[in-house]
């Protein structure tokens, strides 16, 4: 049993709010109507078959008194002249037999043919006014009712009562009631439609307040409800929007503080590298070729030492890219990606395609800044781990949305084993998530990787 009401209840559950309370509205209405008609048809046929039995009775008895003296003195034509007048005022009448003391038939209305099993029918004993008994026939159910005629000294008047007439207008009635019940469950279901209208309305605002708030948009408030409980669930709604609304703005603050601090660094690394570093390496070149012409014994060795600082200097310079370009804050994104690309493709040997879906407009500052390192962190891992021939990165760029897809055919791995392990996978993940993206891998080992990135640009 128990589980049969989990079962219903679980069933219950895939309707909304307003199709359960019409379809317990409905229901209510439809079970108290049906069963006040089953109840009502049932004590109409009961209380008319007892006011038929008694009518029976009564016309029987008014026939017994009335040709008593006709039986008595066997005026046969007057007795049926009696039962044939007791038929016409009576349309529930079937039949009337007039029995004799001695139990023959006197006179009856059946015409040519009386039924012979009529004659062994139970006679209403001594003492008793009247007898009913249930017959089968042709035309259906008859209640047969026989009275005694002085007390049975002179016979017996049987009356068959037929209850179609009675059963008929039992029809009629519950026919109304039907309609009664159609109608007023119409009734029920223009108002539980409207009352369940008046109820989920706030509900179902409150419901797209909440998707929009789920896709980022903390800026709508739902309309003011009525004060009951839904007024007090749509105020706290709007309370909770209002603070994380205010959560969204500081934590916004703290995350482009936390950027800008982020890029500051790269900024000040990549201007002590380049102010400090690169003049240092600058001017050993410069001492070791004037050691080289002062003291022609160290030419070889000198040259080596300049070469290899030469090539020092190259990489200070390609980490001073790396850590802050000039073209990300000057030119944009898309300028940024198309030369670091150029540059990867030509220090890697590994040939890079860029696509761009959508138009080239400037996105805000840390959306850019994520994207780049993003990208920037994927093709290094591709040039160190993936053993990959080729390379490509699409940005697609549309209202709403950035997204970008970086493939390679290289050898590829397990994104469940390697991503908890690989800071670069986790930084870029945490990058994304930073500005309510995602971050998302497919590869497998042999069959090449995919990154897919999907964050949010807020309109305007």
């Amino acid at each position: 049993m128990s589980h049969l009401m989990t079962r219903l209840v679980g069933w219950s559950q895939r309707f909304s709010l307003r199709a359960k309370i019409m379809g317990l509205a409905v229901g209510a209405v439809l079970l108290m109507g049906t069963s006040a008609s089953i109840l009502a048809q049932t004590g109409f046929m009961a209380s008319t078959t007892a006011e038929l039995e008694r009518r029976g009775q009564s016309i029987a008895a008014d026939a017994a008194a009335r040709g008593a003296d006709m039986l008595l003195t066997h005026n046969v034509l007057g007795l049926y002249d009696l039962l044939q007048e007791t038929i016409a005022n009576n349309e529930d009448v079937r039949y009337v037999i007039m029995l004799d003391a001695r139990g023959r038939v006197a006179v009856h209305t059946f015409g040519a043919q009386f039924p012979g099993d009529m004659l062994t029918l139970d006679l209403p004993g001594k003492g008793q006014r009247g007898l009913v008994q249930l017959l089968n026939t042709e035309e259906g159910l008859i209640h047969d009712v026989s009275v005694p005629i002085l007390d049975g000294t002179a016979g017996t008047v049987r009356v068959g009562m037929s209850p179609q007439r009675l059963r008929r207008a039992a029809m009629n009635q519950a026919q109304w009631l039907a309609l009664m019940v159609v109608g007023v469950a119409a009734l029920a279901i223009a108002g539980a439609y409207s009352l369940t209208t008046i109820l989920t309305r706030p509900v179902m605002s409150l419901v797209q307040i909440a998707r929009a708030a789920a896709g980022g948009d903390l800026t709508r408030r739902a309309p003011p409800a009525p004060p009951d409980e839904i007024g007090v669930l749509t105020a706290s709604f709007n309370d909770m929007l209002g603070q994380l609304q205010e959560s969204q703005r500081v934590r916004n603050d703290l995350l482009d503080r936390i950027i800008a601090a982020q890029e500051d660094e790269r900024r000040r690394i990549a201007r002590e590298l380049h102010d400090e570093t690169s003049q240092a390496i600058t001017s050993m070149i410069v001492g070791l070729r004037t050691l080289e012409e002062g003291c022609p014994e160290v030419t070889e060795r000198s040259a080596e030492l300049r070469q290899l600082a030469a090539t020092t200097l190259d990489e200070i310079h390609s980490l001073i890219l790396e850590l802050r370009p000039r073209a990300l804050d000057e030119l944009g994104l898309v300028p940024a990606l198309r030369r670091y690309m150029t540059d990867f493709a030509q220090k890697h040997n590994l040939p890079v395609d860029f696509q761009l879906v959508g138009h080239e407009t400037r996105l805000p500052y840390r959306l850019e800044t994520c994207i780049y390192r993003v990208v920037q962190e994927a093709l290094t891992n591709v040039a160190r781990h993936s053993h990959a021939h080729a390379a490509s990165v699409v940005l697609d760029l549309r209202p709403g949305q950035a997204s970008v897809i970086i493939e390679d055919d290289g050898v590829g791995f397990d994104p469940e084993e390697v991503g908890m392990r690989s800071l670069g996978i986790v930084g870029m993940r945490e990058r994304a998530a930073l500005l309510d993206g995602t971050l998302q891998i497919e590869s497998r080992p042999g069959s090449g990787t995919t990154l897919f990135v999907k964050l949010p640009v807020a309109e305007g």
